[in-house]
């Protein structure tokens, strides 16, 4: 029996078979092109060096293993060699090879020189080579691969890491947990772990040297734990646990046409909040009070040419069509230009977190703002579609959206396509600025919506995701809780509602605080809708109020976990 520590996404316990999926191997076959066919195979070759580089410039600022970011680091100085780029032209210009080919026949030469010379350090750096060479063909090829065709159902997943598309893929699966080498708790692979209530592990290190397919494996999603080759008093601890958590899985189920009323009659409405279409079927299954926060960014992420407005539409449509009468909230793209830099040719940022990102990125690039805006507004004739704005920081920007929005509507009336001419906005407060002026904000919204991940990382100046910094990561800090109280009164004052849909608003601890702040809307990922339900219909809002008042009242953040954290019922 061996132990290994994890970083726990998502909690709860899985009992299975590991499944070890490795990256599909590729083939490449010796293959000719015609001299007119140089240019365009060289610019293949240039695209797929910067789609790459960009690649890991995002896989260093998100990992916080210092080897691993210099593996990392090391890969980029690869792809950017100036006798590596050479070769790859010479080899198109005077063989007429193609790209892949070319990339093979350069990387397996020196690969092999490497593992000649029969020396550790030459055999480490020409697996660093290997995997840029697989990163670029892979790139290349447009691989589509489904890897996990040979996951087994009651299984458990190990691999290196994992895209939110392929975590709905294996949960469809039927599989047990996921368990990665990599990954972070934040990442958008993980909310939807959670929100699948899949256990899951992220940054196991030397996971994939120590297990093997078949091991029998426990994962404790509780204590951030992987258990390989248990022994049978360890099998006898945990399966009692695993079968609470399934009984209590299957109370939350009678929950689900339960109104959501706390139990002195406070309603709260209780939506979700999902990241790709996939996970529709899980808020319905739910029945969720619609959809109060559907992250647009996948449409925009991992690809070569930026959505176009009718496709946009198509997505958005279905979406509304599907939910109808309930509302959807579409949060227009909130992500770094980093992510971006490939589609919109934006230059490196040291510090995308604090650069052009969320809103800063729509108005900067306002024909794309305006393809999205459009899509949003064409697919709202079913009256439910509300359009929300992410980190907004001034209540100017809102004046500059109403006026692009004004734009938009006049250039569809112009082509006589309909859409709700009365359809709502929202601004997301989850910057300091925005909380202490949501008075102003509101006035020009329909509604507010708070972003609590974002809010305590910048209110606190912390990196949510640098494992060494979260002790600093609070989300009850007396600041945070100052801001949600403002954020709330400032909207009530202008009788406009509002919501929470950060991973605060998911966990037990903090849903009475939330309550007794006077949050009308709560938004979450599906899996964990029942949970909250369960937590607010035994909640009493006088109660929670007390909670509330006695937290605003402390100086420290020490005393209000001493608040939030009392024996006592709600």
């Amino acid at each position: 029996m061996e132990k290994l520590a994890g970083v726990s996404v998502s909690a709860g316990i899985a009992v299975g078979k590991a499944m070890i999926i490795d990256r599909p191997k590729l083939v490449i076959k010796r293959r000719k092109i015609d001299e007119s066919a140089i240019d365009e195979e060289k610019e293949k070759f240039e695209t797929s060096v910067r789609a790459i580089y960009n690649e890991l410039e995002n896989l260093i600022e998100i990992t916080q293993n210092r080897d691993n970011r210099d593996i990392l680091k090391t890969q980029k100085i690869i792809l950017k060699d100036p006798e590596f780029i050479a070769s790859i032209n010479k080899m198109i210009t005077k063989k007429l090879y193609t790209v892949e080919y070319a990339i093979k026949k350069h990387f397996s030469s020196v690969i092999e020189i490497f593992n000649n010379l029969e020396n550790e350090y030459f055999t480490e750096r020409s697996t660093d080579y290997e995997d840029v060479a697989y990163r670029l063909l892979s790139h290349i090829l447009d691989l589509k691969q489904d890897r996990y065709d040979q996951l087994e159902e009651d299984s458990i997943l190990i691999t290196i890491n994992i895209t939110p598309s392929e975590v709905t893929r294996v949960f469809e699966k039927n599989i047990k947990g996921i368990c990665l080498e990599q990954g972070s708790k934040n990442s958008h692979s993980s909310i939807i772990a959670r929100s699948m209530n899949l256990p899951t592990l992220v940054n196991v290190h030397g996971l994939t040297e120590k297990i093997r397919n078949g091991n029998k494996v426990i994962i404790d999603g509780n204590k951030g734990r992987l258990i390989i080759n248990p022994d049978k008093e360890t099998l006898e601890k945990y399966i009692p646990l695993l079968e609470k958590e399934i009984r209590k899985k299957e109370e939350l189920l009678t929950l689900i046409d339960k109104e959501c009323i706390t139990r002195d009659g406070r309603k709260i409405s209780l939506q979700s909040n999902i990241e790709i279409p996939e996970e529709l079927d899980q808020v319905l299954k739910f029945k969720s009070k619609g959809i109060g926060l559907f992250r647009t960014e996948f449409l925009f992420i991992d690809r070569k040419d930026l959505p176009g407005e009718d496709e946009q539409c198509e997505i958005y449509r279905k979406i509304s069509e599907a939910l109808k009468p309930e509302s959807v909230v579409i949060r227009t793209i909130d992500v770094g230009g980093d992510k971006l830099s490939q589609l919109l040719n934006i230059e490196h940022e040291f510090n995308p977190n604090l650069g052009t990102r969320g809103i800063r990125i729509s108005l900067k690039h306002i024909p794309v703002f305006k393809t999205q805006i459009k899509a949003i507004l064409r697919a709202s004739l079913n009256k439910n579609i509300k359009m929300m704005f992410p980190m907004i920081s001034t209540v100017g920007e809102i004046i500059t959206i109403k006026e692009i929005i004004a734009e938009c509507k006049s250039e569809l009336d112009q082509a006589k396509i309909g859409y709700d001419k009365d359809i709502e906005i929202g601004a997301m407060i989850e910057i300091p600025s925005a909380a202490i002026t949501s008075d102003t904000i509101a006035e020009e919204c329909d509604f507010l919506s708070i972003g609590t991940n974002d809010l305590v990382q910048y209110t606190l100046a912390v990196d949510r995701d640098n494992e060494s910094i979260e002790s600093y990561y609070v989300p009850y800090h007396p600041s945070v809780l100052r801001l949600l109280r403002l954020t709330v009164e400032n909207g009530h004052k202008k009788n406009r509602s509002v919501s929470i849909c950060g991973e605060m608003a998911s966990e037990k601890t903090y849903i009475p605080l939330l309550i007794g702040l006077g949050i009308d809307e709560f938004s979450v990922s599906p899996g964990r809708l029942l949970m909250v339900k369960n937590e607010i219909i035994n909640c009493s809002y006088e109660k929670a109020k007390k909670i509330a008042e006695e937290a605003l009242s402390k100086k420290t953040y020490l005393d209000v976990f001493n608040i939030i954290n009392q024996e006592e019922d709600c």
